[in-house]
């Protein structure tokens, strides 16, 4: 993984959040708007489309998952739904 050296290497890449080990926002970082907040573009879950546009500071984004490209970006998605799966999966068929 690359460091970030400079608080703007953050424009441009690409982003997951989780609250409580749950997927909470998708998007990408779209510019530096002062000192350590951030404009981002936040996209839909079902289309994958744009939605809003959100300022966040960069306390609020320690714990996300940055990426690179969009096609990094998507294949973690696609892990990360997969796994879920088979979870959610597993957890049924402990019940049954």
């Amino acid at each position: 993984m690359k460091k970030l050296n400079n608080p703007s290497d953050f424009v441009g890449r690409f982003f997951f959040s989780f609250k409580n080990d749950e997927l909470q926002w998708q998007g990408q970082i779209i510019s530096k708007v002062s000192e350590g907040v951030f404009l981002v573009q936040l996209h839909e879950w079902t289309t994958g489309g744009s939605s809003s546009q959100v300022l966040f500071s960069v306390a609020d984004m320690m714990g996300w998952k940055f990426y690179n490209t969009a096609d990094d970006w998507r294949s973690a998605l696609a892990k990360y739904e997969s796994n879920k799966a088979a979870v959610t999966h597993s957890l049924l068929g402990s019940t049954h």
